[in-house]
């Protein structure tokens, strides 16, 4: 399946677009790029979610890299007149060679009985992230089955971290529509979680592997399907 976007315009540096969007106006839309961290793989399985919901460490990507450090950049789309950003995508930087194909990043379905495979996941709070399996299984972790509201968990508290640590990393002027994290999630391994603003914001998201000419793999990337 080819991905919603043209990923390879909306990771180019200076691309720009007109974009008529409804109850705003046309926009002229310029892409710009930016590296917000680098992600930690200590399993080399990798987890994109939605980092303020429990993650499952059945569901990471089929497809896995060598441990490592792996940058992770943002394409910023900025709308003028209107003065908004939005993140149009974000991707894993695995080589410097160019991407010349894109393939669907199928997710591990443990359920024997289910036959479709995805390559998306659910956002449920306009925010998606990257992360280890080592990482996930950590957090995961922090969840107990004691603690009562109103009362908060290790879980729920690491939560309020991403939200607060966000706030204070965005492109543009509005809060909310394009921020990002890069956090550690505990002194027990290095593997750390980067999130960022999805798109418009709550949805289904996809992820695709890049290739370059030779059929070695470039990135992965997440498509927020701001232009379909």
């Amino acid at each position: 399946m080819l991905p919603d976007s043209d990923l390879t315009l909306l990771l180019t540096d200076g691309y720009t677009l007109q974009y008529d969007w409804a109850g705003v106006g046309v926009q002229d839309v310029t892409i710009s790029t930016h590296q917000i961290g680098e992600l930690v793989l200590t399993s080399g399985r990798i987890i994109p979610c939605d980092p303020l919901m429990v993650p499952d460490v059945r569901y990471h990507l089929k497809k896995s890299l060598n441990p490592g450090r792996y940058p992770v950049i943002v394409s910023v789309a900025d709308f003028q007149p209107s003065g908004d950003n939005r993140f149009a995508c974000a991707l894993l930087k695995i080589s410097d060679e160019q991407t010349v194909r894109w393939e669907d990043a199928y997710i591990n379905e443990p359920d024997p009985n289910q036959q479709a495979s995805r390559n998306f996941y659910g956002v449920d709070a306009g925010i998606g992230c990257f992360l280890d399996w080592d990482a996930a299984e950590i957090l995961a972790d922090l969840v107990s089955l004691t603690v009562r509201y109103p009362e908060k968990d290790d879980f729920e508290l690491f939560c309020d971290q991403v939200i607060a640590e966000m706030e204070k990393n965005s492109f543009g002027k509005y809060a909310g529509t394009a921020e990002w994290v890069n956090l550690p999630v505990s002194n027990k391994t290095e593997a750390n979680l980067i999130a960022f603003s999805s798109g418009w914001g709550d949805g289904g998201y996809s992820s695709y592997w890049g290739y370059d000419a030779a059929d070695n793999l470039t990135s992965m990337v997440t498509d927020f399907a701001l232009f379909p």
